[in-house]
C-alpha cells in the first residue's frame, strides 16, 4: 500500500501539540476582540437611535469602522495559523476521497470511467446505426406493399371505367334500335368484341402517387408485376361483364322486334303507350344489370380494403422485434445540447426564459443573473468609457469612506 507522506507530516506529534496549544488561546483572545467590538459599536447605534446622525458622530462611527477593520485583520491572523492546520488537515482527506472517485475525472477509477463510456458512446452509436437501417428496411417493405395496393385500386378504376364504356356502347345501341337498322344494329351487337384488348395492358398508365422511399425503377417493377397478375382477372371480367350484356340484348331483340312492328299497326296514341312500355322495361334490366355490377365490384374493393389492412397490420406488427446482438453494458442515455456558435446560447437563454425565466421573482431573477448585472455595474463606473444599457434604470449609490 502506497505511503501517503504529505499525512505522515500533518499528523507528527508536533503538529498536533501546536494546534492543540494555538488553537484555545486564539480563539480566546479573538472572542475578547469580538466581544469588545460588538460592545462598542452597539453603542454608538444606540447614540445614532437616540440623538440621531450628525457631523461628531458620524467621525466617531467612521473611527470605529477603521478599528473594526484592523480587528477584523488582527482575529484573522490569531486563527490563520490554526485554520491552516485544518485545511491541510481536511485536503489530504479529501485527496485520498479524490483519488478513489469515479466522478472525478483525474482519478483511477474515473480513467476506467472515461473508457467504459467511450466503449458505450461506440456501442450505443451501433445499435443505432443498426436500428436506422432495420425502421428505413421496415418503412420501405411498408412502402411497397401500400404502393402496390394502390398501383392495383389505380389499375382496377381504370379497368372498371373500361367495363363501363363497353357496357355503354352496347345499351346506346341498344336504344338506338328500329324497324329500318335492326338487322344492323343486330348483327353490331352479335359480332361486338368482348375480349379485353391486350394494347389495353400496354397503354394503362399508373397514376398512383410514388412513396418517397422507391425509386422510379422499383416503381415501374411494381407496376408491371401488379399488371402481369391482374392481366387473366380482367379478360375474364371483361368477357364475362360486355358477353352477359351483348347476350341480355340479344336475347330481348326479337320480342323488341315485335313490339316495334305492333307499334306501326295500332294508333298514335297506343304507339307511344307501346314504346313507352319497352323502354321502361329497358330502363328496368339496365337497372338490375347496374346494380348486379356495382355489386360485384363492391364485393372486390371489400375483398381488396381487407386484404390491404390486412398488410398493413402485418407491416405494423407483424415483423419480429429487433433485439441487440451480442453484449450490450449497462447506459443512461440522455441529451446533451452541443453549443457551437453565439447564436445557440441566445437561444438557449430565449428557451430557459419562455419555460423558467418569466415565471420568476425579481428576486429570484436578480439572483440568476448576478454575474451579469455585475457586469453591467462595472461598465457603467468605468472611468475612461462608462457604458450604460438603454431603458434600464440606474441609481447613485453612495458609501461613506
Amino acid at each position: 500500500m502506497a505511503v501517503n507522506n504529505q499525512a505522515l507530516t500533518v499528523f507528527e506529534s508536533q503538529n498536533v501539540q501546536t494546534l492543540a496549544e494555538l488553537a484555545p488561546q486564539s480563539y480566546k483572545e479573538n472572542q475578547v476582540s469580538h466581544f469588545r467590538c460588538i460592545e462598542a459599536g452597539k453603542s454608538l447605534l444606540e447614540r445614532v437611535k437616540r440623538e440621531g446622525m450628525s457631523d461628531i458622530l458620524d467621525m466617531e462611527i467612521a473611527k470605529f469602522i477603521e478599528k473594526a477593520k484592523l480587528t477584523v485583520k488582527k482575529m484573522n491572523g490569531k486563527r490563520t495559523p490554526v485554520t491552516q492546520l485544518f485545511d491541510q488537515i481536511r485536503k489530504v482527506y479529501t485527496t485520498m476521497e479524490n483519488e478513489v472517485d469515479p466522478t472525478k475525472v483525474t482519478s483511477v477509477p474515473g480513467q476506467l470511467q472515461a473508457y467504459r463510456n467511450a466503449f458505450a458512446q461506440k456501442k450505443h452509436e451501433e445499435e443505432e446505426h443498426r436500428r436506422r437501417e432495420e425502421n428505413a428496411r421496415l418503412a420501405k417493405e411498408n412502402a411497397k406493399k401500400r404502393y402496390r395496393s394502390d398501383v392495383e385500386d389505380d389499375y382496377v378504376r381504370q379497368f372498371n371505367a373500361l367495363v363501363n364504356n363497353s357496357i355503354n356502347e352496347l345499351t346506346e345501341m341498344d336504344k338506338q334500335i328500329n324497324l329500318d337498322n335492326y338487322e344492323i344494329i343486330y348483327d353490331g351487337i352479335k359480332n361486338y368484341n368482348c375480349d379485353l384488348p391486350d394494347t389495353w395492358f400496354q397503354t394503362a398508365a399508373c397514376g398512383a402517387l410514388r412513396p418517397a422511399e422507391l425509386s422510379s425503377d422499383e416503381c415501374r417493377a411494381i407496376q408491371a408485376n401488379v399488371m402481369a397478375g391482374l392481366v387473366q382477372r380482367f379478360k375474364e371480367q371483361f368477357q364475362f361483364e360486355a358477353s352477359s350484356t351483348r347476350d341480355d340484348i340479344l336475347d330481348r331483340m326479337p320480342s323488341k322486334k315485335k313490339e316495334l312492328e305492333r307499334i306501326t299497326k295500332v294508333s298514335a296514341e297506343e304507339a307511344a303507350k307501346i314504346k313507352a312500355q319497352i323502354e321502361a322495361k329497358e330502363r328496368e334490366e339496365a337497372i338490375r344489370k347496374e346494380t348486379e355490377r356495382l355489386e360485384r365490384e363492391k364485393q372486390e374493393a371489400a375483398a381488396a380494403k381487407l386484404a390491404s389492412e390486412k398488410q398493413e397490420m402485418d407491416g405494423l406488427f407483424g415483423a419480429p422485434v429487433a433485439v441487440p446482438v451480442g453484449y450490450q453494458p449497462k447506459t443512461l442515455v440522455k441529451k446533451k445540447v452541443m453549443v457551437r456558435s453565439a447564436d445557440d446560447i441566445m437561444a438557449i437563454v430565449a428557451f430557459w426564459w419562455s419555460q423558467v425565466g418569466c415565471t420568476l421573482t425579481m428576486e429570484e431573477l436578480t439572483k440568476e443573473f448576478k454575474k451579469q448585472i455585475t457586469f453591467a455595474n462595472t461598465a457603467a463606473n468605468s472611468k475612461d468609457t462608462p457604458m450604460f444599457i438603454n431603458n434600464v434604470h440606474y441609481e447613485d449609490e453612495v458609501k461613506a469612506k
